[in-house]
């Protein structure tokens, strides 16, 4: 919860021009280094009948996360990679896990 609120207060702080320097930071440069020598991170995401779901990264162990419903999963997803890579929450910023441009891919398998 305390880590929610961070990032949040982060993300605020950062619209009104605040720099935290996230790129500088050691643990993000190796967390960059290590999606972009991989080519990005990608994630086969599983969903129940009842609506919840489960992903899992299918290029670096250790990746998992889920929830009850889809539409908190982009949210759950990148808490899970940042929280992989050690990342604290104020340094925590969406633009950082992947290049511009760079597309997302997801496979996403339904159980009825």
């Amino acid at each position: 919860m305390v880590n929610k609120i961070v990032y949040k207060l982060a993300q605020a702080a950062r619209k009104v021009g605040i720099n935290f320097h996230e790129e500088s930071d050691p643990r993000v440069q190796v967390m960059r280094k290590s999606i972009h020598d991989l080519g990005g991170i990608q994630f086969t995401i599983e969903v129940d009948k009842d609506g919840n779901w489960a992903a899992e990264s299918t290029n670096i162990d250790g990746i998992i996360t889920g929830g009850y419903n889809l539409q908190d999963a982009a949210a759950q997803i990148k808490d899970a990679i940042f929280t992989y890579f050690g990342i604290p929450p104020h340094l925590c910023k969406d633009a950082l896990m992947r290049a511009e441009g760079e597309p997302v891919h997801l496979t996403k398998r339904v159980y009825a």
